[in-house]
């Protein structure tokens, strides 16, 4: 049964906020401690979580797009730059008139490029001023003076490209979390780590010949970002998806022909097809937006 509210009476209408405002007012007279301070002359001390501007290391920062991708007012994007020193990369810029300053972009960071600091002083007169570039937001010395509050472990990373199969690191791993899974249409198995199981000891990157694994610094996701799934029948080998991957997750390998000609008893024309390695993949789902053969798919991820 809901309970009906009945009417506010006099006193608690009018009476009782006036004896919380006189109450303030002479503990503020008698202590000579106002709630608020003299602003701009006195300025709080905000904490380090406050959501403020924007800044991004350009170093740490690999250009994945997941920032895009989370971002619910879609103020964000990638420009393309040409920095002395790290070449032609691709950096996110932000829209600060748009932005809500929800956090959502720095949580979502695999490699804790981004982060929103406390500055808050962002007013101005004119609406460009608010879209800020990527070069405006640059700061690679932020980054080294932030705690990150999300837990990060070192993990193993394979580099297909120097892996020969030769299962030494499931050998060597005590936790029994590196599996060989063969690889479709081709004689070849590649090395399937469990990351939740892994312990971080590095005995599989010692025991690698090929030195095909690498020690890297991975945080931890407030996101379950999707996987991308390739559809072998609809891969042209056009590389697009390689090309467009920032963490080297997809490599191009040979493989045979298609099954129509194996059936007839003739070999098929080896082509090269995409091959995944999900411990890389950051899932920003940029193999999905540029594959044009609709061989990838990833659910969540607009085109």
């Amino acid at each position: 049964m809901v309970r009906e509210r009945g009417k506010v009476s006099f006193f608690g209408y009018v009476v009782r906020p006036m004896m919380r405002t006189g109450r303030q007012f002479v503990r503020s007279l008698i202590l000579g401690r106002p709630n608020t301070v003299l602003y701009p002359h006195e300025k709080l001390v905000l904490p380090q979580v406050y959501r403020g501007k924007h800044t991004l290391d350009f170093k740490r920062c690999i250009g994945c797009g997941n920032c895009l991708n989370i971002c619910p007012n879609e103020c964000m994007w990638l420009e393309k730059i040409e920095d002395p020193e790290l070449g032609k990369i691709e950096r996110p810029g932000v829209d600060l008139g748009r932005c809500l300053f929800c956090g959502f972009c720095a949580e979502v960071c695999p490699t804790v490029a981004l982060h929103l600091t406390i500055e808050f002083e962002l007013a101005d007169r004119e609406r460009e001023s608010f879209v800020l570039s990527p070069k405006d937001i640059r700061d690679d010395a932020f980054a080294s003076t932030f705690k990150e509050e999300r837990q990060s472990r070192k993990l193993p990373y394979l580099d297909m490209s120097k892996c020969t199969s030769c299962e030494k690191c499931a050998e060597e791993c005590p936790e029994m979390c590196i599996a060989m899974m063969p690889i479709e249409k081709v004689d070849k198995k590649k090395p399937e780590i469990n990351l939740v199981t892994c312990t971080s000891c590095e005995k599989c990157i010692t025991a690698c010949p090929e030195n095909a694994l690498v020690s890297t610094e991975v945080y931890e996701s407030y996101f379950e970002m999707p996987e991308p799934r390739l559809l072998l029948s609809k891969c042209t080998g056009c590389s697009a998806c390689g090309r467009a991957c920032p963490t080297d997750a997809i490599y191009m390998m040979e493989m045979p022909g298609s099954e129509k000609t194996l059936k007839d008893g003739k070999k098929g024309k080896p082509k090269k097809r995409a091959v995944f390695v999900f411990e890389k993949c950051v899932g920003c789902g940029r193999c999905f937006k540029a594959c044009k053969f609709g061989a990838i798919e990833m659910p969540g991820v607009k085109k």
